[in-house]
């Protein structure tokens, strides 16, 4: 697609030809030499060498073209990033940019949703000082609106092509905050380097990808999982992947190996425990839950303590594809919940209540969660362990759960979710009735009971020796009353 804005000139590294086809592209990745190069209003300058693709399906490859809201777009470049200090499964941003009027956005995929932004002006208040920043908190970006932090971190670019409107030079460490407010608005942050790279503001929303139209006619996504699979490193094992582009570790079912997912590959990190208990849906199970195709993928047994007692309880994770994204099951002494993601701007916690479209929820309890034992496909690098501040906020159709990890914060409505709905959903027999060997709660109401039962039946024996029986086995109560405790009569 040739453009009114288009610019050639020689790569400042290897010589080849370059041509920016975007008036608003600031830089680009040259196809022979995979320098980045950056325009400036005197030259172009080779800024840094980009490491090779990962290879994260997507249908907006480079060259792409479609409408969007009837205005023609081109797919013109994408990045790829990685958490700096924490490297691992990147993601990446793909650029679009609409010729003809100039304008451009990006896009990004991420845990089951798509996210457009474009920068913004800086608030006339400035920008929050990114230490101050804390997960959960609440910010005011004068112009803009109230948001709340759903995770501060650093990143760096490891990989990119096309064009780009700015991007870091690859490696360089930068600061940055998502955040996210009410009615799908979410952004980013970005803090810069703290000395070249001056800071950004990126606005925008979730969106529904289906307001993309390609020109091929492809759909922008698939509506359902396509299961692959792909081999443990330890045992061999063949292990289904559902979600390629966004899972980042995998806990082997057979022999318990964690692996991370790397270029399609699995690279082993060790052997974790196994859980104590078989899934009552088993990994990889195919169900229709109220409307929605999903699979068993995961399952973690976390637990807390309170006063000394450990308590447990059962999570499944569920992926319903792109459109659907990610959900959870929660199992607690027999009672099951469906646990949906919330946009973190959508609850406002104040005081002991949270509030969620209009309904007020109760403080319920605050405990401090922690991964024992954990098995399957995971979008997170979870860890034997890790412990997040859990929040529950009771209502009259449910209850909104907030996790706070030292990084980021995830909300999520809790629904309830009967039983036998769950069997039908999955093909399965009635889930179990709490028994011995579940959750500590479990086994202290079990124990409660047999307690109780011992205590009558000593009462039973006690009359029976002091009273005798009448005719036929009939117990006789004396005439003073029935039995009493302490042994006097």
């Amino acid at each position: 697609m040739s453009t009114p804005f288009d610019r050639a000139a020689a790569c400042p590294s290897c010589g080849a030809p370059i041509t920016f086809r975007f008036a608003g592209a600031l830089a680009q990745v040259c196809r022979h030499c995979k320098f980045v190069i950056a325009r400036t209003d005197r030259d172009l300058r080779a800024v840094g060498r980009v490491a090779d693709l990962v290879e994260i399906p997507t249908p907006l490859q480079l060259g792409v073209t479609g409408r969007w809201g009837g205005e023609p777009f081109v797919v013109d470049g994408r990045v790829q990033l990685d958490r700096a200090g924490a490297p691992g499964a990147p993601w990446q941003e793909i650029f679009l940019a609409f010729p003809a009027s100039g304008r451009w956005t990006w896009v990004a995929f991420a845990q089951g949703h798509w996210y457009a932004t474009s920068e913004a002006p800086l608030p006339l208040n400035g920008l929050p000082p990114w230490h101050s920043l804390q997960p959960g908190g609440r910010v005011h970006l004068e112009g803009h609106g109230v948001f709340t932090v759903v995770e501060v971190g650093r990143r760096r670019v490891i990989s990119a092509e096309g064009e780009m409107p700015h991007v870091a030079a690859p490696g360089v460490v930068t600061g940055f905050a998502d955040i996210s407010g009410l009615r799908g608005a979410f952004g980013t942050i970005d803090y810069g380097d703290g000395r070249s790279i001056p800071p950004k503001l990126y606005l925008g929303r979730q969106i529904d990808p289906a307001e993309m139209q390609l020109d091929s006619g492809a759909p922008v996504e698939q509506p359902t999982a396509q299961v692959t699979a792909v081999a443990c490193p330890s045992c061999g094992g063949n292990l289904p992947l559902a979600a390629p582009g966004t899972a980042e570790r995998i806990v082997c079912r057979y022999c318990g190996t964690a692996s991370d997912l790397t270029k399609g590959a699995l690279v082993a990190l060790g052997q974790v425990p196994r859980p104590p208990v078989e899934p009552y849906v088993p990994l990889g199970a195919e169900g229709q839950l109220r409307g929605m195709r999903v699979l068993c993928i995961g399952f973690v047994v976390r637990g807390c303590t309170v006063e000394g007692e450990r308590y447990r309880w059962r999570e499944y994770l569920l992926y319903g594809g792109p459109r659907v994204g990610y959900l959870w099951l929660m199992e607690e002494d027999g009672a099951w919940q469906l646990v949906t993601p919330l946009p973190a701007g959508e609850v406002q916690v104040g005081g002991s209540s949270a509030s969620y479209q209009g309904k007020t929820y109760a403080f319920k309890q605050s405990v401090q969660a922690e991964v024992e034992y954990v098995i399957g496909e995971f979008y997170w690098k979870v860890e034997i362990g890790e412990s997040v501040r859990a929040t529950e906020y009771q209502g009259p159709d449910g209850k909104v759960s907030v996790e706070q990890a030292p990084t980021e914060v995830s909300t999520s409505f809790c629904a309830p979710l009967p039983g036998k709905e769950l069997a039908a959903a999955f093909n399965l027999p009635p889930p179990p009735s709490p028994a011995f060997g579940g959750s500590t709660s479990s086994r202290a109401s079990a124990i409660l009971v047999l307690v109780v039962v011992l205590i009558i039946a000593i009462i039973l024996l006690s009359a029976l020796s002091d009273c005798g029986s009448g005719p036929g086995g009939i117990l006789i109560i004396p005439s003073g009353g029935g039995p009493s405790f302490g042994g006097g009569k």
